[in-house]
């Protein structure tokens, strides 16, 4: 049932991008870039942490600008590579470092005005990498180490951001959250609640 899940979110997706791409590479309205920026995540569970913090990355890709009738409304696809996770302090003095690097495909409904961008939107993700440890109170290894076998393969969520564009030079900020639980079952339960991860990224673009 979850995977049947997965399989409609992103066929849901390439079918509402698809007609619209279809008329625009015919019109020729249709423009392409390349981004690429700064990111910062975080992983939020409900138990079992005293606190949390952020990990920094990087984000980049490539995305198509599809207009909808106008110059002001398009729908925007992306396809980024982009690295997430956190570090936790846990109760007991044990500490967790979890990395995280996701293949993201947003798919973001754009409206510009003048120089104003916003944006809003979903993205569907699949782990790419992943690795975490477990440390005691000394900074000892304890328990085990974390891979992908650990987690879920598929993530999704909703994003949102703003930011300006001069001409085919854009600068944005995108915060975005996931809904989905990134552990498998009852992966590493004794340490965490659900982990889910949340995100912004910074990144400047080029469109041709």
């Amino acid at each position: 049932m979850k995977t049947l899940k997965q399989f409609l979110f992103t066929a849901i997706l390439l079918l509402g991008i698809y007609p619209h791409l279809q008329a625009q590479l015919t019109e020729g309205g249709i423009r392409f870039g390349l981004k690429l920026g700064v990111s910062g995540s975080n992983l939020y569970d409900d138990a079992n942490a005293e606190d949390r913090k952020s990990r920094i990355g990087i984000t980049g890709g490539a995305f198509a600008k599809i207009p909808l009738g106008g110059a002001r409304l398009s729908l925007r696809p992306e396809l980024l590579f982009t690295t997430k996770g956190a570090q936790f302090d846990l109760i007991g003095g044990n500490t967790s470092d979890l990395k995280l690097s996701y293949l993201e495909i947003p798919l973001s409904l754009e409206f510009n005005l003048a120089i104003i961008n916003l944006h809003a939107g979903v993205h569907a993700g699949l782990l790419a990498t992943a690795e975490g440890t477990f440390k005691d109170s000394q900074g000892n290894p304890i328990t085990f180490d974390i891979d992908k076998d650990d987690l879920q393969s598929f993530d999704y969520g909703w994003h949102l951001g703003g930011g300006i564009d001069l001409g085919n030079i854009g600068l944005h900020l995108r915060v975005s959250r996931s809904l989905q639980d990134i552990r498998n079952e009852n992966t590493f339960e004794e340490f965490f609640g659900s982990l889910k991860n949340a995100s912004w990224a910074l990144t400047a673009s080029y469109g041709f």
